[in-house]
C-alpha cells in the first residue's frame, strides 16, 4: 500500500482534512528498529536526538509523551520516570506495549484530547517531531490539550525540523535516496522564531528555543562513537547556527486558561477545518510523527 521501489510514498486521505499522508504505510516499530540498529547515520541521528530530549527532562519524573510511536523515547528512561505514551496508531501502541510496557511505563491508543481523567498533573510533556505533521488548528488543539494535562510549573518540550537552516536540503536528499518520503508529511514548517511565538501564544512562560544536531550524525559511517564526540564539540555557537532540529521549551504558569480567545462557538480554533468524523479527527489531530529521518 503506497509503496514504490521500497519506499513509503504519500497517499491522499480525503477524510483526514489535512491533505493527507497515510501513516499506516509506515511499518509498526519501524523507527524503533532503526534506533536499535546501532549503525549508520539514521540510527545515530535518533540516538543523539533523544539524548538531548532526555537531558531536558531531567528532574521532571512524571512524563507524558505525545505521538510516542513505537515507544523508543520512553524505553530509554529508567524507573525514576513514570511515563505515559500516547499515539493514534494501534499497531504502534501494540508494539510499544510488547517492547517497553512495565510498572512505570504505559501506552494508550488515544489522541491528546481523549486522555483518561487520571492522566494529568504531569511534570513534563514531550512532543518530539509531531508538530510539523499537524495543520495549524489541529496543532493548537493538540498542544492545548497537552498543556492542560501538565501540573502548574510543568514543562513542555517540543522538537521539530529547523526549516531556516539546512534541513530543506537534508529532507530533499532523504526523499530522493531514503526509505521514506516526507513531501506530504511536513505540512507545518517551523523556524526558531515561529516556534517561539507558538509557545508564547499558548500561554507558556520562560519560553526558550534553540537549534541543535548539526554535522555530528553524518560522521557515523566513520565510527559509531565519533558522532558522540563531535556532538559535544558542536554544542554552543555552531549548533545554534547550523542545527537541523529545533528544541523549544516552556513552563505552564500557575494561572493558565485552556481555551484560547480566538475560538468559535463550536470550540474549534477560528479558521480550523471541521473534522470529517471521529476517526478523521483523531488521525489529523495527532498525525503520527514517526520520528523523522
Amino acid at each position: 500500500m503506497g509503496r514504490s521501489r521500497g519506499k513509503v510514498s504519500p497517499e491522499v486521505i480525503d477524510a483526514s482534512g489535512n491533505g493527507g499522508f497515510d501513516y499506516e504505510t509506515i511499518p509498526g516499530g519501524y523507527y524503533d528498529t532503526v534506533y536499535r540498529r546501532h549503525r549508520g547515520i539514521q540510527s545515530k541521528w535518533h540516538h543523539l536526538k533523544f539524548r538531548r530530549v532526555v537531558e531536558e527532562m531531567e528532574g521532571h519524573r512524571r512524563h507524558l509523551d505525545i505521538g510516542c510511536g513505537p515507544g523508543t523515547l520512553i524505553g530509554l528512561l529508567d524507573d525514576r520516570f513514570t511515563s505515559t505514551g500516547i499515539d493514534i496508531s494501534h499497531p504502534e501502541i501494540d508494539y510499544a506495549r510488547s517492547e517497553y510496557q512495565s510498572d512505570s511505563k504505559r501506552f494508550l491508543a488515544v489522541c491528546a484530547s481523549a486522555l483518561p481523567d487520571d492522566c494529568r498533573d504531569y511534570d513534563v510533556a514531550t512532543v518530539v517531531e509531531v508538530v510539523e505533521h499537524l495543520a495549524p488548528g489541529e496543532l493548537d488543539d493538540t498542544l492545548r490539550a497537552t498543556i492542560d494535562r501538565l501540573r502548574p510549573g510543568g514543562k513542555l518540550i517540543v522538537t521539530t525540523p529547523n526549516f531556516r537552516g539546512a534541513w530543506p536540503l537534508v529532507e530533499m536528499l532523504v526523499n530522493r535516496f531514503g526509505e521514506l518520503n516526507y513531501t506530504s508529511q511536513h505540512i507545518n514548517r517551523f523556524t526558531a522564531r515561529k516556534l517561539g511565538q507558538l509557545l508564547q501564544n499558548l500561554g507558556l512562560k520562560e519560553v526558550r528555543v534553540h537549534s541543535y544536531l548539526a554535522l555530528a550524525p553524518f560522521t557515523a559511517p566513520l565510527g559509531w562513537q565519533l558522532p558522540d564526540r563531535l556532538a559535544r564539540l558542536e554544542r554552543g555557537p555552531l549548533e545554534r547556527a547550523a542545527g537541523l532540529l529545533l528544541l523549544g521549551t516552556g513552563i505552564k504558569p500557575q494561572e493558565w486558561v485552556a481555551t484560547p480567545r480566538d475560538r468559535g462557538q463550536d470550540g474549534r480554533a477560528i479558521g480550523a477545518r471541521p473534522p470529517a468524523g471521529p476517526v478523521a479527527a483523531s488521525r489529523s489531530e495527532l498525525a503520527r510523527s514517526r520520528r523523522n529521518v
